[in-house]
């Protein structure tokens, strides 16, 4: 990765703009959401968004040049949305002069971090990034995503948050708890969360957690995903939740980062010498209640009982997103 993504936390934070004009006011739209403190430094008359912004309170409008009084200790970071190319190249150095990492609007190379196109279901937050090599494209995935993500995604992971100390207190263990988290997002309640029946939810969720099956070791499973290793993009999104739902992961030696990164990472992953050998471990982690996928390549694991999932069978994953 030449960027790595990261989030950061805002609260009781500053952060400084210089620049009131349209650029800076499509950061301002997104940083807005956060609750830092915004400070706004414009030499030219500000667009009436940022006015009315200003006008409300949730951002401090200054008319005049960024100067050193005006970077706070608590400053997280800066970003310079001015047209004015000496204007830019001296704020970036007087943020930088304060050790305030920088995002210089059109200015890649002036940059410290790149804001990236974001998806909102609060708490769920997505970032896509190109590292400024093709906005367009991170922009066609953000649409894809959001055509894709449920609009109440944010309201389940919430319902999710308030029953955490409840599912650790009664369930200790951890692949047990994870058992049941995964249950839980698959199943019905997550649904009706999703639904907006957050009161059944609710209900549901108590039920669940005080039921017989709580504590129940699951069966170990096997799952056969038979896939060209030139060609990750082919993996179906049933496959890719088999991945992600991986304890154990097997695979043949030609099989290199792009497919492996689709991997759980908390998953074991171990090298097979021949797919004899694959099912052979595979069957032993099996009987240990553990879930298995092998990473086969086309054909190599015909006739078996398992459950296969074919080379490019089924809904394959959009090529935006696999992109």
């Amino acid at each position: 990765m030449d960027v790595f993504p990261s989030f950061w936390r805002l609260e009781g934070k500053a952060i400084i703009v210089v620049g009131g004009g349209d650029a800076a006011l499509r950061k301002l739209r997104l940083i807005a959401r956060t609750a830092a403190k915004i400070n706004v430094f414009s030499q030219a008359p500000a667009v009436s968004d940022i006015q009315e912004m200003a006008a409300t309170g949730r951002v401090t409008l200054h008319y005049r040049a960024l100067t050193d009084q005006d970077i706070a200790e608590n400053a997280a970071f800066g970003i310079v949305a001015t047209d004015d190319d000496a204007e830019a190249e001296a704020s970036v150095a007087r943020l930088r002069a304060h050790r305030v990492p920088v995002n210089a609007v059109d200015r890649t190379e002036m940059c410290d971090f790149l804001i990236p196109s974001i998806v909102d279901r609060n708490p769920v937050i997505i970032g896509i990034a190109t590292g400024g090599a093709a906005p367009i494209l991170a922009r066609s995935v953000r649409e894809t995503l959001e055509a894709i993500l449920p609009s109440r995604l944010g309201a389940l992971a919430a319902f999710s948050q308030r029953f955490r100390r409840a599912v650790t207190a009664t369930i200790s263990e951890g692949p047990l708890r994870r058992a049941f988290w995964e249950r839980f997002f698959d199943g019905p309640i997550a649904q009706q969360v999703l639904n907006g029946d957050d009161s059944g939810a609710n209900d549901a969720m108590l039920t669940a957690l005080n039921g017989r099956d709580v504590h129940h070791q699951a069966d170990g499973h096997i799952t056969i995903v038979e896939l060209s290793p030139n060609e990750p993009d082919m993996l179906s999104l049933r496959a890719l939740r088999k991945l992600q739902r991986a304890d154990i992961l097997l695979h043949d030696a030609q099989f290199g980062a792009s497919a492996l990164e689709l991997v759980r990472r908390d998953a074991d992953r171990m090298v097979t010498c021949s797919p004899a050998d694959a099912l052979h471990r595979a069957e032993i982690a099996r009987s240990a209640g553990r879930t298995v996928v092998i990473l086969a390549l086309p054909g190599q694991t015909a006739n078996t009982r398992y459950e296969t999932l074919r080379h490019g069978s089924a809904d394959p994953l959009p090529r935006a997103l696999s992109a």
